[in-house]
């Protein structure tokens, strides 16, 4: 997909610093020809978090449009061109935060995940079924809030803009968030608002892994705007997600029940002795004492 060009946004606080930089110049005494003083370079002030995630939700259609929908279906692909593994991925999400998400890997199988508002879990061919917890459940806990992109600062204890630089090609904030031991750098175009990726350590079975997803292209589906190919690097692999469809308000809450395999790790698991229970000790009645047998009666001797 061709990328529309777009004029540059030049902010306000951007333009009165370089105002104000020239006007300084006019002042500034001659310096002597032995001496050589270096320019004065003014820093451009970065953008609150604030201003920037606001810019990010009008990019996106604004926050009227997306509160009007309900749930939303995804269709489209997952690829790991290294591992040579292509196949089809489903993602379904309903307000205000359930999500299940299929993959099917060629090779490998089935995988799933999801999140009913309550238990996060996860199955998979090499895992089996899981229930997820403390930092892996935190983290599909936020991404199955169907809004969350409305108000990103919510779903981090803190947030804020420290750089400027490229990312994936493109001029972007560089805005750090925290959320208890968990961190995030998040990237967005300074021109257009939209999200670019981020960079976060994600737990996983197999241990803390540090990950960096790429939004390269975005389409308009409706009044809203989706990222429809996400690249993204792992372990020295790279994964990429493509969306081919989008449909609204068509979910079903049934889609995200949860499976029978989870349904069965939330049981109550039966006491120890369940089945073994001890029948109640019957009293063995007491034997009377042994009576001796009766001692026939002696006859007398005859007297003679």
């Amino acid at each position: 997909m061709k990328k529309t060009q777009k004029l540059a946004w030049i902010p306000s606080f951007v333009v009165a610093a370089l105002s104000t930089a020239a006007f300084a110049m006019q002042d500034a005494p001659v310096a002597k020809p032995a001496v050589l003083t270096p320019p004065t370079v003014t820093a451009t002030p970065l953008p609150s978090a604030a201003s920037v995630l606001e810019k990010s939700v009008a990019a996106i259609g604004g926050k009227d449009a997306w509160s009007k929908l309900k749930s939303i279906e995804i269709k489209g692909s997952m690829d790991i061109p290294a591992a040579g593994i292509k196949g089809p991925l489903t993602a379904r999400s309903l307000a205000p935060n359930k999500m299940v998400t299929v993959m099917e890997m060629p090779g490998f199988g089935t995988v799933r995940t999801g999140f009913d508002g309550t238990t996060a879990w996860s199955i998979d061919p090499s895992g089996g079924p899981r229930l997820l917890e403390g930092v892996e459940k935190d983290m599909l806990a936020r991404e199955s809030v169907f809004l969350k992109d409305l108000d990103l600062a919510k779903h981090w204890d803190s947030i804020e803009t420290t750089d400027q630089a490229d990312f994936g090609g493109v001029a972007c904030w560089k805005l750090s968030a925290k959320r208890g031991e968990q961190t995030a750098t998040l990237w967005f175009e300074k021109d257009s608002g939209l999200a670019r990726g981020s960079e976060m350590v994600v737990e996983t079975q197999m241990g803390k892994i540090p990950v960096v997803s790429t939004i390269v292209e975005y389409r308009a589906f409706g009044d809203v705007k989706i990222g429809t190919r996400t690249e993204t690097s792992q372990m020295g692999q790279k994964m990429i997600s493509i969306i081919d469809s989008v449909t609204f308000d068509t979910v079903d809450a049934k889609d995200l029940d949860l499976p029978l395999e989870i349904k069965a790790l939330l049981e109550p698991e039966p006491a120890e002795d369940e089945d073994e229970v001890e029948a109640p000790a019957v009293k063995t009645p007491v034997a009377a004492p042994a009576t001796a047998p009766a001692t026939p009666p002696v006859a007398p001797a005859a007297k003679p």
